[in-house]
């Protein structure tokens, strides 16, 4: 078995998933990649795969290949998995850093992209000595969660670790994110972004498979300088944002966009009725977030359809915090409540909570 994650989340981990609190022992461990022994026998396909809102991506290890050409090592895959009946290739990388360090972001990678390019054409190769394989598929990563086909579930992972050294493994898809090789959806960027925002956003959106309205009004608390609000307008919502400090001017002229510059414990409740999706990220601790929010959520006149909440961990043990702020979350009433580690995220988790079973006020 194999996780990747962040760097920071690797102890962690270690010990939800590791004897005695987990079925599993260490194997081997680098930076944002584990893997892990178990006596269990697990198959090619299971879909016992670890649960662990840290885990970015998982799968069953079939072992490694080391070399120094990467022809030679392509091979020695196609070989060693001839027989299996994968329908998509995943190839991606183990993150090289934190995500925003020296403008680093996970994702794609040039080295990623050339050998899938170079597994690509030697399946199409190999094609009539291999049963049962369907074309080699490098679009499952994209972000159109809709556009997705369940039926192609049964996926074929490189990973690269160094670049002498790859991982094989399979995966059962079970989540929208397992889809996305690494656990990271691409989407288009345009050249002007304002913030790391505009990733975490986009992200957020992709896994909670969110999808916005036309004119749908949205509010953001911690708003500036606007990397999420940018892309929010991009889809075409109504955006207002709540922070005391300065907007970009570019979003300020956006004729969909008011600023509220104000803190949002200032703004009486009533004035939240008119939006449908709250997102919050704000850098303070998780009780002033969930208190804050809280109080927005449980006003008579409130309507959230959705939240999308950016939680900050102070320090990394508070990630075991996370099943009491999912359960407070609940109490609010809605039906769906999951929280993930973003590959955009830093030290700090995304929850989103969607599909209220009570609401006081109608449209």
């Amino acid at each position: 078995m194999y996780v990747a994650c962040q760097q920071g989340a690797v102890a962690g981990l270690k010990t939800a998933l590791c004897e005695p609190n987990g079925p599993f022992r260490l194997a081997y461990s680098a930076r944002g990649l584990l893997t892990l022994k178990t006596q269990l026998s697990v198959p090619h396909w299971s879909r016992a795969l670890p649960e662990h809102p840290l885990i970015r991506s998982r799968g069953v290890v079939l072992g490694k290949v080391e070399g120094t050409e990467s022809a030679r090592m392509l091979a020695q895959i196609l070989e060693s998995t001839k027989s299996l009946d994968w329908q998509v290739c995943h190839v991606w990388q183990r993150d090289m850093a934190d995500p925003g360090w020296n403008g680093f972001e996970p994702g794609g990678t040039p080295l990623a992209w050339l050998v899938a390019e170079q597994f690509r054409s030697l399946v199409q190769d190999a094609r009539p000595v291999i049963a049962n394989r369907p074309s080699f598929d490098s679009e499952a990563h994209r972000v159109d969660t809709q556009a997705l086909d369940p039926k192609l579930d049964r996926i074929l992972e490189i990973i690269i670790d160094e670049p002498n050294r790859w991982w094989i493994a399979t995966k059962r898809a079970q989540q929208n994110y397992d889809f996305w090789p690494g656990g990271i959806p691409e989407f288009p960027i345009p050249e002007l972004v304002l913030s790391r925002a505009y990733m975490k956003i986009a992200e957020a959106f992709a896994w909670g498979n969110l999808q916005i309205r036309p004119g749908e009004k949205i509010v953001e608390i911690g708003s500036s300088p606007g990397g999420a609000c940018q892309w929010l307008l991009d889809q075409g919502a109504s955006v207002t944002g709540i922070d005391p400090a300065e907007m970009d001017p570019r979003i300020v002229k956006h004729p969909n966009f008011t600023h509220w510059q104000s803190r949002s414990l200032q703004l009486k409740r009533k004035l939240f009725r008119p939006f449908r999706i709250l997102v919050c990220d704000a850098n303070v601790a998780p009780k002033y977030t969930l208190d804050t929010v809280e109080g927005i959520v449980a006003y008579p006149t409130t309507n959230l359809r959705a939240l999308v909440l950016t939680i900050k961990l102070p320090e990394w043990q508070t990630s075991n915090s996370i099943p009491e702020f999912l359960e407070r979350v609940r109490s609010w009433g809605y039906a769906d409540v999951a929280a993930r580690q973003l590959g955009h995220n830093r030290r700090e988790v995304c929850v989103i909570a969607k599909n209220r079973l009570a609401v006081a006020a109608s449209d």
